[in-house]
């Protein structure tokens, strides 16, 4: 009996101390993201500041790793230390950015800020789980307030290819149509569809339409800063004028 109770208490002892020094980890995914350089370091430092303060005074300075990345032409340039984003010398647009953060056995031990074209992601793993998890919902909440409906490498290729599929198909059933039944006032069908193919397929989307864009500085002109909607309305335009010059060529007869 006392041989029981005595493995019974070291279970319980060892069940205590492995969960103890269990590992907490936190991940998630962000929607596509439009932000300026400023509002991105405003969210590092409160998320530095967090690490420093969960982590405590007693953690070794000197144990702590830290990197940022920044994807510049095709090419990613790491710099071995905490930065913010305003104080990299870059061009107006960047379309990727990471930050990490290690520090092994504490509160938090360590945290990756993944930002990208075709994936945004934060990840925080430590010791602490209520410290982990205050962690994460920080920086998903302050990111999550730079986002945008639509963007990213997934929503192109299938928004595109639908497109390109519906013009084209357009384009050629439409002039088909007109030549045959010498239809001169349909042909804003053709018309229409050409200019939907054109502006699919020759617009960079992949920089309008990002998954993540981080700007030096916003621009002062509206035009600039709305392109990426003015181009969309051009692309719908396009496409609302195709029955809408098959009704009015109906109406004209």
């Amino acid at each position: 009996m006392r041989l029981a109770m005595i493995l019974s208490v070291c279970v319980l002892l060892g069940t205590t101390s492995l969960c103890n020094g269990a590992q907490s980890s936190e991940t998630r995914d962000l929607p596509p993201l439009k932000m300026a350089a400023t509002d991105l370091d405003a969210i590092l430092i409160k998320a530095h500041s967090l690490i420093e303060t969960a982590n405590g005074p007693e953690a070794g300075e000197g144990s702590s790793r830290e990197t940022v990345k920044v994807g510049i032409a095709g090419e990613e340039i790491e710099i071995p230390h905490f930065s913010l984003a305003s104080s990299l010398a870059f061009p107006n647009e960047v379309f990727s950015f990471s930050y990490r953060y290690s520090q092994t056995d504490n509160a938090i031990s360590s945290v990756a800020i993944e930002l990208g074209d075709s994936s945004r992601q934060v990840s925080v793993d430590g010791e602490s789980s209520d410290k982990v998890r205050a962690l994460s919902n920080l920086l998903q909440n302050e990111l999550q307030r730079y986002s945008t409906p639509i963007g990213g490498t997934k929503f192109r290729r299938v928004v595109g290819v639908f497109l390109t599929m519906l013009f084209l198909t357009s384009l050629m059933i439409s002039t088909a149509y007109c030549l045959r039944n010498r239809r001169y006032s349909a042909w804003g069908m053709p018309i229409c569809s050409a200019l939907g193919f054109l502006l699919v397929l020759l617009v960079p989307w992949n920089r309008f339409l990002a998954g993540f864009v981080l700007y030096e500085r916003y621009s002062p002109f509206f035009v600039v800063r709305h392109m990426s909607e003015f181009l969309l309305l051009a692309v719908l335009a396009a496409l609302a004028g195709i029955p809408i010059s098959y009704f009015l060529s109906r109406n004209g007869r």
